[in-house]
């Protein structure tokens, strides 16, 4: 059951990747992310972060 999920992973922190987990994170998941190597994870997070703050920036979300 779909209910009973309370965390994902994503392989993969491209741009495809990236995007993945950051709306399964806002949907109230806990997400982890991985690739190849640890800076390209790095360059995800950076991306979902740069992501969130244009949506805060347009009020589509707040800062938190």
């Amino acid at each position: 059951k779909f209910e009973e999920i309370n965390s994902i992973a994503v392989l993969g922190a491209g741009n495809m990747g990236h995007g993945i987990a950051e709306v399964a994170a806002m949907a109230g998941y806990e997400v982890t992310m991985r690739d190849i190597e640890e800076d390209l994870v790095q360059d995800g997070y950076d991306s979902i972060e740069w992501s969130l703050n244009k949506l805060a920036e347009k009020d589509q979300l707040t800062q938190e």
